[in-house]
């Protein structure tokens, strides 16, 4: 366990706590640790590696609007160094992006965990460039913008979303901006958003791998893949009751699909392949009541699961039975 070096109280505590171990670490690259107490605090950039800024305990510690200096420009916290962990922060009202995360392309080592951010006025959190980013269990609601949104990801990874949700965010629920490779999402929750709930539609997007996902609620498609991307499937998830489709697949190659259940919840249909030119898709086991398999390259195809009102299916009343049939 670590010495405790000093402490720190006031609005712009988090931001003097920084300031106290730059100044004892001077040139030591080991790693430190800050542990925010309970309470309201004004925003802070991180800018030095091998930092932990831990809430004590996880989800008492809250950003809301800055201290005597605005130091991110009306976010809560920004990122630009790594490897950084950040944990356990609330953040609400941040008048432009909540965590904004910008490391060099040589770092990485950036952990976001248990983060909650509510009514941002860009993203909830965004992250460009570095080496290595794992969200887990972030909860984001009501962002002007795209919940989580991503870019330049181009690096060795890991790159990983694990957990949580958006949910109520202006535009999209997990924007995939603009070349991101070698991403895993598993157990992500993506619900009434204003536009997609997962969006990718960038030719530099690839070898993206959704696993377990619910897109659901959202004002135009659950998931939408395009743009060029490459290597890009939706496994063992959930796409329901969105106003377009729940899958919607463009222009693009390599995409696979499995494990999904289609109920005909989707407006525009649970599956829509549009007119765009596409290789090497691979559309297999997907549930529709029976089971089927897509063989070559549907083109302008909209595929939908027929939901049980329409089956002729009659909820049982006091003293009679379901009948089904018309």
């Amino acid at each position: 366990m670590g010495t405790l070096i000093d402490t720190k109280s006031g609005a712009d505590a988090i931001r003097d706590a920084l300031s106290a171990v730059q100044a004892q670490r001077g040139s030591d690259v080991r790693p430190w640790a800050l542990a925010i107490g309970a309470g309201t605090y004004g925003d802070a950039a991180i800018t030095q590696r091998n930092l932990t800024v831990a809430a004590d305990p996880p989800g008492s510690a809250v950003i809301a609007g800055y201290g005597g200096t605005n130091d991110t420009g009306g976010g809560c916290i920004d990122i630009t160094r790594g490897p950084v962990t950040l944990d356990g922060i609330v953040c609400r009202g941040a008048s432009r992006t909540g965590v904004n995360v910008t490391p060099p392309n040589a770092e990485g080592g950036i952990v976001l965990r248990g983060i909650a951010v509510d009514g941002a006025g860009v993203d909830g959190i965004a992250v460009t460039g570095g080496t290595g980013i794992v969200i887990s269990d972030a909860v984001v609601t009501a962002t002007k913008r795209d919940g989580i949104r991503l870019a330049a990801l181009t690096a060795a990874g890991p790159y990983a979303i694990t957990g949580g949700s958006v949910s109520g965010a202006g535009q999209g629920g997990l924007r995939l901006a603009d070349d991101v490779a070698r991403l895993d999402v598993t157990n992500f929750r993506a619900t009434g958003n204003g536009m997609d709930g997962i969006a990718s539609e960038d030719s530099g997007t690839s070898d993206i791998s959704l696993v377990g996902v619910t897109a659901s609620s959202n004002a135009r498609n659950g998931v939408l893949i395009g743009g060029g991307g490459l290597r890009i499937g939706v496994r063992d998830s959930v796409v329901s009751g969105n106003v377009g489709a729940g899958v919607r697949l463009g222009d693009g190659s390599g995409f696979s699909l499995s494990g999904m259940t289609l109920d005909g919840s989707n407006g525009a249909g649970d599956l829509l392949f549009t007119a765009d030119s596409r290789t090497g898709g691979a559309y297999v086991g997907l549930d529709a009541g029976g089971g089927f398999s897509l063989i070559g390259e549907p083109s302008a195809v909209r595929v939908s699961g027929v939901p049980a009102a329409r089956m002729g299916l009659v909820a049982p009343t006091a003293g009679g039975r379901a009948r089904s049939g018309a």
